[in-house]
């Protein structure tokens, strides 16, 4: 079935626990001067305006540190930092992955990577998903035998974000309905009435859904939050929340949600990782008296988010911790500071190191340009100019021709250009950062095919044997190049077709046919019968030699008649 997509057979060891980015972002292009308050939707990738750098960090014990050098200058719009490895989303739409996850996550399935995608997420039991652009859902990763985000419920559509956990799978539509599937035992799969589409659109509409083993959040578009499935996620959870108006984003860790009010301050709830009941971890007084700009969510580390001076303040909420801001020389050097338009955090905490991921908005490439026609001479091309993140100031295309600028909106192919590579070329340019170019794959114009010539066709001799035992044809096709193909060699007597074979033209022309117990096969043809049938075949025929041509020679046909006596 379409989007239940996995591998058996894999090791059951401990999967990678990941903190998937909760962009809150102002939808303004100028990023530096952000908003009030939080104008995009929360738990999507970042919109190209706002997409960019992609930074990793980590022990990088398997490369999952570093961006590999193949995306350099390539712009990311979501990144999930994973257990050893790293999930990511391009702006194009292309999830790639890299690192040694042991459950295989970052090696992405093919029908994935054909696709252009939206959003990805990813689970720590080990799954992974991703939602296209055209609201499908696909999933990865190990399979059980039992239900799991794996059933992908057939006929899912309309699809704008998606979150996983061990046991189940939310999803958000576009009409704001929410649907869920997994095991039905641990209750995320109990969407309320009123955020289910039945017989239109839903009471109460969603702006954004997460999942936690078996609780599931959503904040709905009038600023509320909702909550249903296991008891433990929902314990502690301040009354203010469920009040419309109050929330402009949520985010969560294992076990625990943040919420983001709209009066800038921070509330959290849930329960301990240790399992023990739960205890509300506050939010450092420090990080409260700040103003933030977006969110980000882990499992077992702890929250994070960045303020409007773009400083990144993260802070652990596990049991027996100090609840601080962290250490910032865990991040890496310069990040806090830069234009952070998504953050996300690892679960590999430890007092020396930390994994993690960010977008920094930047001028960068997206979707490359496109060449949109045949290259071929006498055609005119048409070309499709670049998409770059940060919404640059201007962007400028030309044609390339053999490496040399060709002016023109669109490019009349000449004979000039046979052998030499077209291509187009985009150059995008910001104030205040370098200049850019992307540039289309090359097509090189073919020599055009010579023109085809005629051919004259004949039937030189038609040999019969003693009783018509076997007749031989013989035949020329002549032209000014060489004639190689087939032709059809038909005999008939009167209307009725005795024998009508396809057989193969020399280069030279030379076309033969050989037809053996010719006499026995005109008398079955005709079905004669009574004292004439031994003797039926002899009388007059006609054959005809009809050669078919080919790219380079004209079809031609030749018939002749002769007689059997």
């Amino acid at each position: 079935m379409r989007g239940r997509l996995g591998w058996t057979g894999l090791a059951a060891g401990a999967a990678g626990l990941v903190m998937s980015s909760v962009g809150v972002v102002p939808a303004a292009a100028d990023v530096e001067e952000p908003g009030p308050g939080p104008l995009s939707v929360a738990g999507v990738a970042v919109p190209l305006s706002l997409a960019g750098e992609l930074v990793v960090w980590g022990d990088n014990t398997y490369g999952e540190g570093v961006v590999p050098a193949e995306y350099a200058g390539t712009a990311f719009s979501q990144v999930l930092p994973i257990d050893d490895a790293v999930l990511a989303l391009t702006a194009a739409g292309r999830v790639v992955g890299w690192g040694g996850n042991q459950r295989r996550i970052q090696q992405i399935p093919a029908e994935v990577a054909a696709e252009k995608v939206a959003q990805i997420a990813y689970s720590a039991d080990g799954f992974a998903g991703a939602v296209t652009r055209d609201g499908r859902v696909l999933v990865w990763g190990v399979k059980r035998n039992r239900p799991t985000p794996h059933d992908v419920p057939a006929g899912l559509t309309g699809v704008t974000q998606l979150d996983l956990s061990m046991e189940s799978a939310v999803a958000l539509k576009a009409d704001g309905s929410v649907v869920a599937w997994g095991d039905p035992t641990v209750g995320a799969t109990n969407v309320p009435p009123e955020l289910q589409a039945t017989n239109g659109p839903p009471e109460v509409q969603a702006a954004q859904v997460l999942l936690d083993a078996g609780t599931a959040t959503a904040l709905t578009t009038d600023g509320a939050v909702k909550q249903w499935g296991r008891a433990s996620g929902m314990l502690g959870r301040p009354a203010a929340v469920s009040d419309p108006g109050n929330v402009k984003a949520i985010t969560r860790r294992d076990g625990g949600v943040l919420a983001w009010l709209a009066d800038d301050s921070l509330v959290t709830w849930g329960y301990n990782m240790t399992g023990a009941p739960p205890v509300p971890r506050p939010v450092p007084a420090t990080v409260a008296a700040a103003e933030p700009l977006l969110l980000a969510r882990s499992l077992s580390f702890g929250f994070a988010m960045v303020d409007r001076d773009r400083v990144i303040r993260h802070w652990p909420t596990v049991a027996g911790a100090t609840p601080d801001e962290g250490d910032p020389a865990l991040l890496p050097a310069g990040l806090s500071g830069r234009a952070i338009s998504q953050l996300s955090l690892g679960d590999d905490y430890t007092s020396e190191s930390m994994s993690g991921g960010a977008i920094v908005t930047r001028l960068l490439r997206a979707e490359s340009p496109q060449v949109v026609g045949s290259a071929q001479v006498g055609s005119v091309l048409s070309g499709v100019p670049g998409t770059f993140s940060a919404t640059p100031d201007s962007v400028a295309s030309q044609w390339l021709v053999g490496g040399v600028p060709v002016a023109g909106a669109q490019l009349a192919v000449t004979a000039a250009m046979v052998g030499k590579a077209i291509s187009y070329q985009s150059t995008a340019s910001k104030t205040g950062e370098p200049t850019i170019s992307s540039t289309s794959a090359g097509v090189v114009v073919p020599a055009p095919p010579p023109p085809v010539v005629p051919s004259s066709t004949k039937v030189v001799k038609v040999k019969v044997a003693k009783k018509a035992a076997k007749v031989d044809v013989t035949g020329k096709v002549s032209a000014t190049r060489p004639p190689t193909g087939r032709a059809v060699v038909t005999i008939k007597k009167g209307k009725k077709t005795i024998v009508a074979k396809t057989v193969a033209v020399s280069s030279s022309g030379a076309v033969k046919l050989t037809v053996k117990k010719f006499g026995k096969l005109t008398i079955k043809k005709i079905k004669a019968k009574g004292k004439k049938a031994k003797t039926a075949y002899r009388g007059a025929y006609t054959v005809s030699i009809r050669y078919l041509g080919n790219p380079q020679v004209k079809a031609s046909t030749h018939t002749k008649k002769f007689k059997v006596r």
